[in-house]
């Protein structure tokens, strides 16, 4: 694991271990992450790992209570401070709904705000079928996390697993699919090709980009970038979400063959598709030794940001929500004049932000 990359990923609870794991395979040697559980068990194997309330749980995990788990990430924050050292970026993967995910993961994204270094959150929801309590907590916590990351991708698992039907192939195309869209995007930075991403132009890119959706696909033949297009277009995890599109990010994986025409088929298809105005990027990496005939694309389209959201007063609010002033005179973490005390958690809900700020109702006045 290289320690000198400006880039860190952070798996967080047992599932986001999995998909960092996941991560590390696709990327192979030279990837700097680190694992962190309630759970002792996610330890095994020897990667990086930091124990998340060790004193408190004694390693058995938080037993799906996301209050457990964030009393134990705040009790184990500092543990994260040797691993982070000159760190730019860091990427966390988590699976929201449960006790460590969900509750560690807001603690974890705060002390790294606190810091100074920027967050991207790849965040799963549960299935549709796992009850309305665990979907209750993923909504709750959420809205707190997109307070403190600077970007964020929530994604829903039914999305996720392509129609698989037996339960341990559903999770293994979950864990794959989030690990080839935060793979490529690792490679847009850490291996560069003809146009280059470098992470202070990432860090820019992601200040505010609050939340977004992303696809990622492989394809060959004579048409390909043409039928990596198609195929992103139709893909339901770049389907319509609460916002407009504000900033369209795209990585491009091939080999020595890769063409400017298709450069340019790729880039033109997804302005016109996901709007001609708006902010675009666009990197590529070669790898010729096993991507020569392939084409990989990852497309990342953010909504409104804060400082746009911050603007669109009186309007339907989409990115980051507009903080209301007054008495109530909300922080940065959204808790206001609570920021201090233990939080009243019911549900996944933190009790102590007003009920329009948690369930990100607008309010025009």
């Amino acid at each position: 694991m290289s320690e000198s990359s400006p880039m860190l990923l952070i798996g967080v609870g047992t599932a986001g271990s999995m998909m960092a794991r996941g991560v590390s395979r696709a990327f192979g040697e030279g990837l700097r992450y680190i694992l962190s559980d309630t759970d002792a068990a996610s330890g095994s194997g020897g990667d990086t790992f930091v124990l998340i309330g060790g004193d408190r749980l004694s390693g058995r995990g938080a037993g799906g209570d996301i209050v457990a788990g964030r009393l134990a990430a705040e009790d184990s924050v500092k543990s994260f401070d040797e691993h982070i050292e000159g760190v730019r970026l860091a990427v966390v993967v988590t699976a929201l709904g449960g006790g460590t995910g969900g509750g560690a993961t807001l603690e974890i994204v705060k002390h790294l705000s606190e810091r100074g270094i920027p967050s991207v959150v790849f965040a799963t929801t549960p299935f549709s079928f796992e009850g309305e309590d665990r979907h209750r907590n993923a909504r709750g916590i959420m809205a707190m996390i997109e307070d403190v990351a600077n970007s964020t991708f929530f994604i829903q698992l039914d999305k996720l697993i392509a129609g698989a039907d037996v339960m341990d192939e559903a999770m293994r195309r979950a864990v794959d699919t989030v690990a080839s869209g935060v793979t490529l995007f690792w490679r847009l930075v850490e291996k560069p090709g003809y146009i280059r991403l470098d992470t202070e132009r990432l860090r820019h890119i992601l200040a505010d980009s609050g939340r977004g959706r992303f696809a990622a696909v492989t394809v060959q033949g004579p048409n390909r970038a043409a039928d990596a297009v198609d195929m992103l277009i139709r893909s339901e995890m770049l389907a319509a979400a609460s916002g407009p599109v504000n900033t369209i990010l795209c990585g491009v994986l091939a080999g020595e063959d890769l063409r400017l025409s298709e450069i340019s088929v790729i880039a033109d298809g997804l302005r016109g598709a996901f709007g001609e105005r708006h902010a675009f990027e666009l990197a590529t990496v070669n790898d010729e030794a096993t991507f020569c005939g392939r084409l990989s694309v990852v497309a990342m389209l953010f909504e409104s940001g804060k400082k746009a959201g911050a603007e669109n007063l009186g309007g339907v609010m989409s990115g980051r929500r507009k903080k209301p002033k007054g008495p109530l005179g909300t922080g940065p973490t959204g808790r206001g004049r609570f920021k201090n005390a233990e939080p009243t958690i019911w549900n996944g809900e933190d009790l102590d932000i007003p009920t329009f700020i948690r369930r990100s109702i607008n309010l025009d006045f």
